[in-house]
């Protein structure tokens, strides 16, 4: 942490990743309840977080462990005093693997599988190692990008894993991610009952081909409030709605607060339907949605155009309020795709600087 803690935001330099704790603490204690009410544990996905300390906060509002998506996301978590972690992905090389079980031995890691080449390279690896991971058979419940079709073969993959010396079978997962965008709130909860349902009925198929499932595993934050009171279900992936932004806000019609911002300078005024700041494609993530300029009514927002380094906000009226110099805070388009663009994350509480966090996740690919 940085001694920049109980400095004013206004002294931040610019570009500056900000989360707004009462605003996330908010969106931690609602999502914290639905799990809880739900009678679901909540096991969020740090992709987007990647600050260790971030997801002790959740961790100590209720959440029983972590969710990752790569063996080196994993190690920074370990690394952190996080044991209960899930990489919710097919790891897939001898230097992963090897890896992978070597973390075993002190983290207790669980990892997805949809594929003998996969179950494989696992069970050799933990051999080695002398480790026994978690294995969760992945299941493709409708969104057509990783997982076993649904039944008859999740049952084969998953006796196969019991079968292996070096494994140990825990369970299922699935990402309904298919459904999230949909914007029918009927035809949304059909979608995701049915893609659940896909995953539930393929658990059940294994506990009666004697095959115990401990862990059902689902969901992220696009379908979190219909997918947790789901029967079958015992854990929630759901995280990023932690932060909020626009694309959960706008395409997946989750309401919550927008808690990440980015703080800009503007550096340039062309005209007065134009203003320029310091920040562009190098701050701010542009994948699903761009970011939104607070203070600014929407209707005055012609478009956003970002290049490198310039984020360029074209108007539909004259607006001469800001001046060279000023400040100009976004509302970060995709969280996921912004905050692995910055070494530092701000926590800020009442316009003062509580925290200054590295994000000890950048980079993490492997």
């Amino acid at each position: 942490m940085m001694s920049i803690a109980g400095t004013s935001k206004d002294a931040l330099d610019t570009p500056a990743l900000v989360l707004d704790l009462d605003a996330f603490d908010r969106n931690v204690g609602r999502m914290a309840s639905t799990f809880k009410n739900a009678g679901v544990a909540w096991r969020p996905h740090t992709k987007g977080l990647k600050v260790p300390a971030l997801a002790h906060r959740l961790i100590a509002a209720g959440a029983h462990g972590v969710t990752c998506a790569k063996v080196s996301e994993a190690e920074v978590m370990a690394g952190a005093g996080i044991r209960d972690i899930l990489i919710a992905n097919e790891i897939i090389g001898e230097t992963k693997v090897r890896r992978l079980a070597t973390l075993c031995s002190w983290a207790d890691v669980i990892v997805a599988v949809d594929s003998e080449v996969g179950i494989s390279q696992l069970d050799r690896a933990a051999g080695e190692a002398g480790t026994r991971p978690r294995v969760l058979i992945e299941v493709d419940t409708g969104l057509g990008r990783c997982g076993a079709a649904p039944g008859d073969p999740v049952v084969a993959m998953a006796r196969r894993v019991a079968e292996a010396p070096h494994l140990r079978f825990a369970g299922l997962m699935a990402w309904e991610g298919h459904a999230a965008a949909i914007k029918d709130p009927a035809q949304k909860r059909a979608a995701v009952m049915e893609a659940v349902a896909k995953l539930t009925s393929s658990a059940d198929a294994c506990r009666a081909a004697g095959l115990p499932v401990e862990i059902v595993s689902c969901s992220g934050t696009g379908t979190y409030q219909l997918a947790a009171s789901l029967p079958g279900v015992t854990e929630v992936q759901a995280g990023g709605g932690t932060l909020g932004d626009v694309h959960y806000r706008d395409d997946f019609n989750v309401d919550h607060e927008c808690a990440l911002t980015v703080v800009t300078t503007v550096i340039s005024r062309p005209s007065s339907m134009m203003i320029v700041t310091d920040g562009g494609f190098k701050t701010f993530g542009t994948t699903h949605s761009l970011p939104e300029p607070l203070g600014i009514p929407k209707e005055q927002v012609e478009r956003v155009s970002l290049s490198a380094e310039h984020g360029r906000l074209m108007l539909t009226a004259p607006n001469d309020h800001l001046a060279v110099g000023d400040r100009l805070e976004w509302i970060v388009g995709y969280s996921d795709s912004t905050v692995f663009l910055h070494d530092t994350i701000y926590g800020v509480r009442g316009g003062q600087v509580q925290a200054a966090w590295e994000i000890a996740g950048r980079g993490k690919l492997q």
